[in-house]
C-alpha cells in the first residue's frame, strides 16, 4: 500500500500525523458550507498542508457566487477539487483555475462510455459504487490511471436538500438525534444531517481493499464517522467494525417479470 497514491479525507488536525504512516497520500478537507454528510468542515484558512478541496452539496445560486470568491483567492497549497456539482466545472474553467479536477458523481457514470466524455473536461473520475467488481474493472482496465476508486468509506445511498432529521424530531416531539441509525425493511442507515440536506449512508461500512490491486489514478478513502485509529485498523485488517462490499458482488440489473412469466 506504501507505493499508492491515496486520497484521504481528514476530521481533525490532528488526523494528518497518524496519516502519514500510509505512505504517498495527500489530504481532502471537507470544504465548509459546501458539504453534506460530513462531521466537520474546514475554512480555507485552516488548510495548512497541499491539499485538495471536497465539495458534495448540490449548489444553489448563492452557493455558487459564493464558491466563485473563495476560488478566487486559493492559496497555493490548493492542488485540486473533488466535487459533484458540475457547476463547481463551470466555475473552474470560468476562472481558468489550473487544479486537478476530480468528478465524484454518486450512483452516475456506471459505464465506460460516459466516463469517458467526462474525462474530455476532468482529469479523473471516481468510479461509482453501483456496479460490480467486474464491470469496475473493465472500465479501469479501458482508461487506467486516469480513474479514481473508493476503497474505504460509508456509502451515501441517498442525499435531500430538505432536514428530515429536524422534520421528523418536530414532528413526532421527540428529541432531535444527530446522526441517527436507522432502519427499514432490515437495512440499517447512518443518516447525518447539517444546514444544507441530509445524507443517508449505508450501513455496515464499506470496505474493498482489493481494489487496490486494480491500476487506477488515485484511490479514495472518506474518513467521515471513523476516527483515523479506526481508519488505520481497518486499512491493517485488525478492526472488529463490521463491514461490506457494497454492489462489487451484487449485479443491480433485473428482469422485470412479464405478463407471460410464470
Amino acid at each position: 500500500m506504501q507505493s499508492k497514491n491515496i486520497l484521504i479525507t481528514i476530521n481533525n488536525l490532528d488526523d494528518l500525523k497518524v496519516y502519514e504512516k500510509l505512505g504517498n497520500v495527500s489530504y481532502v478537507y471537507p470544504l465548509k458550507d459546501f458539504c453534506v454528510g460530513m462531521p466537520n468542515t474546514f475554512l480555507i484558512s485552516e488548510i495548512v498542508t497541499p491539499a485538495y478541496l471536497f465539495i458534495n452539496r448540490i449548489l444553489d445560486n448563492a452557493a455558487i457566487d459564493a464558491l466563485k470568491e473563495i476560488l478566487k483567492k486559493l492559496p497555493a497549497n490548493i492542488k485540486g477539487i473533488i466535487f459533484d456539482d458540475l457547476g463547481v466545472l463551470e466555475l473552474l474553467q470560468e476562472l481558468d483555475l489550473k487544479l486537478e479536477r476530480i468528478l465524484y458523481l454518486s450512483h452516475f457514470n456506471t459505464n465506460l462510455e460516459s466516463i469517458k466524455i467526462y474525462l474530455e473536461y476532468v482529469d479523473s473520475v471516481i468510479v461509482p459504487f453501483d456496479i460490480t467488481k467486474e464491470e469496475a474493472a473493465y472500465i479501469i482496465n479501458n482508461l487506467k490511471d486516469k480513474l479514481t476508486v473508493l476503497v474505504l468509506g460509508y456509502l451515501p445511498a441517498m442525499y435531500s436538500r430538505r432536514l428530515l432529521l429536524d422534520n421528523y424530531s418536530k414532528f413526532y416531539n421527540l428529541a432531535k438525534t444527530n446522526p441517527l441509525v436507522i432502519t427499514n425493511n432490515k437495512q440499517q442507515f447512518l443518516v447525518s444531517e447539517n444546514a444544507y440536506g441530509t445524507v443517508f449512508y449505508h450501513l455496515p461500512l464499506y470496505k474493498a481493499l482489493d481494489l487496490f490491486d486494480f491500476p487506477c489514478r488515485y484511490y479514495f478513502i472518506n474518513t467521515a464517522f471513523l476516527s483515523s485509529q479506526e481508519v488505520i485498523s481497518l486499512l491493517e485488517g485488525k478492526s472488529s467494525i463490521p463491514t461490506a462490499r457494497g454492489f462489487l458482488e451484487i449485479p443491480t440489473i433485473y428482469k422485470l417479470r412479464g405478463e407471460n412469466d410464470a
